[in-house]
């Protein structure tokens, strides 16, 4: 009993945080996100991170929207980014650039454990913005093996005469049924299109040049339309893309990626073109993916044990890791505290290791076991970026997904959209010149900001400098010459000499930096 003139003092526990942040991951993504929120909040139970969902986040719209509450002085404490220019387009797009982010360099340089390249990939410069919390592979191809073993084809492709071969051969066998070669919907705007395009582009510069840098000129605008070699990579990359385009599942316009993977796993249509975030099928769908190793690639083997979806490294590619990877970013102002604390638990190994069992692969390399993840390509898709690791030149950026800047990733989905035939080629190539000239441009915006390039000097990613990048340890050359020269010097093919344009250097003395630049501007 309390006595008379006793106050009691109601207990009422202290409100959690709210943490918002603006993502897309709404679908396949959405378990993932929805366990790294449970087990942040368990770490820090004063704070309770919620989605904003926007679909397409990546892409101009969000951004928009994004830039105008940071603008307006209510930004949110923290929202998806991709790494590479996915990235440095927020920065070059606010009003006071560099200014409205946190700098996530220091957190960045303290990690350890990590896969370099994927840190080098959301550098600019040596400067970095967001903090990473994956790492996807891209360039991928996905396909039920039993769909091949039912008609007679033995062995997964591991090149494209392989693969258009078995593609003719799928089309020849489902197109009466409304199915096809390959599986290419239509309702995401050009994505899915892109992806095919791309890859072809990948494995074909692979296949005539013996590495990836037309694939990195391409990303830095600085692809020259005049080489021969660079056009022959992209005639040849058009008529791939047009043969899989006429073998194409029909019916699928209007529906987006997810709503067409039953009809992969289903065996009612052939390849489709993604990355390994197709995975999470096995949340929705309950199917498990396999990598492509030495038993797999045999579709008998497949077809005794079951196996009902793999996933393949693009025929071409060679073993290139075609990476993407999303990021947490966080405007600078009031409430960058409670952002910048969400960011750092997302990106660490507790909440990394949370998170990407449903999603991706870790990009921290210590990982010993495939019980780490839910399905076995997840794990070899990481024994691919390990066995890659501290070898650049074996890594580009997947171009649909951050890869090129948000506007000129929505010009190349829109533009190829139009590629329906061989009569429309000029038009495309056209097109394609353009996108070329205004991704060099928004890279020489960022060059003007001092972030003009992923990685460092010292570590550039990919092994890659763009021309207008000065490499201090060959200083009478330009950087595209220096790369022909790391080329030469690891036994790969020179073939990339003939695609750069010939250079003066100009050199600009300026407080901080000196410039050199290509003087001579090609694309069209």
């Amino acid at each position: 009993m309390v006595g008379a003139g006793v106050t009691l003092a109601l207990y009422h526990p202290a409100k959690s945080k709210k943490v918002t942040f603006y993502t897309w991951w709404a679908t396949e993504g959405k378990v993932a996100v929805d366990k790294e929120y449970a087990a942040f909040h368990a770490a820090y139970p004063n704070l309770t991170a919620v989605s904003e969902l926007k679909a397409g986040a990546g892409g101009s719209a969000a951004k928009g929207e994004i830039l105008t509450l940071i603008r307006d002085g209510d930004p949110p404490e923290a929202f998806q980014a991709h790494y590479g220019p996915g990235m440095l387009s927020y920065v070059e797009a606010a009003s006071q650039h560099s200014k409205e982010f946190v700098n996530m360099t220091p957190i960045l340089d303290s990690m350890t454990n990590v896969i370099p390249e994927v840190v080098e990939a959301g550098e600019y410069n040596g400067t970095s913005f967001s903090l990473p919390v994956d790492m996807h592979r891209g360039a991928e191809l996905y396909i039920n093996p039993n769909l091949l073993y039912n008609n007679s084809i033995s062995q997964l492709p591991t090149n494209i005469t392989e693969l258009l071969s078995d593609s003719k051969t799928l089309n020849s066998a489902l197109s009466s049924t409304g199915g096809g070669g390959w599986t290419i919907p239509g309702g995401d705007g050009g994505w899915d299109q892109m992806q095919v395009w791309e890859d072809f582009f990948l494995a074909n510069s692979i296949n005539t040049t013996g590495n990836a840098t037309l694939y990195d000129e391409l990303m830095y605008g600085t692809l020259n339309m005049h080489s021969s070699t660079a056009m022959k990579v992209i005639n040849e990359t058009n008529n791939d893309y047009l043969t899989a385009y006429g073998e194409r599942m029909h019916g699928i316009s209007t529906l987006t990626w997810t709503a067409v993977i039953h009809d992969i796993t289903g065996s009612k249509s052939g390849f489709q073109a993604n990355g390994n975030w197709y995975v999470n099928a096995y949340d929705y769908l309950n199917v498990t993916a396999y990598p492509m190793n030495s038993s797999t690639i045999n579709t008998a083997y497949d077809h005794s044990h079951h196996i009902n979806l793999i996933a393949m490294p693009f025929p071409g590619t060679k073993g290139y890791f075609a990476l993407i990877d999303d990021s947490v970013a966080i405007p600078t102002g009031p409430n960058q505290a409670t952002g910048l604390t969400f960011a750092k638990y997302f990106s660490s190994f507790a909440g990394d290791k949370v998170f990407t069992k449903w999603k991706a692969s870790s990009y921290y390399d210590n990982i010993t076991s495939p019980s780490f993840y839910n399905t076995p390509s997840q794990w070899g898709d990481y024994e691919c970026a390990v066995n890659d690791s501290g070898n650049s030149s074996r890594w580009v950026y997947q171009l649909s997904d951050g890869g090129m800047f948000a506007s000129q990733t929505s010009s190349f989905e829109t533009d190829l959209e139009s590629l329906t035939s061989a009569s429309s080629v000029s038009t495309w190539n056209s097109h394609l010149g353009s996108v070329i000239s205004s991704e060099e441009s928004s890279w020489l915006a960022g060059h003007n900001l001092s972030l003009g390039f992923l990685g460092t000097v010292s570590h550039p990613f990919g092994g890659y400098l763009p021309p207008w990048v000065h490499d201090p340890v060959n200083p009478g050359a330009t950087a595209a010459q220096n790369t022909i020269s790391t080329v030469n010097a690891n036994n790969q093919s020179t073939a990339a000499s003939s695609t750069s344009s010939p250079s003066i250097a100009i050199i600009v003395v300026g407080l901080t930096s000196i410039f050199l630049a290509n003087a001579v501007i090609k694309k069209r």
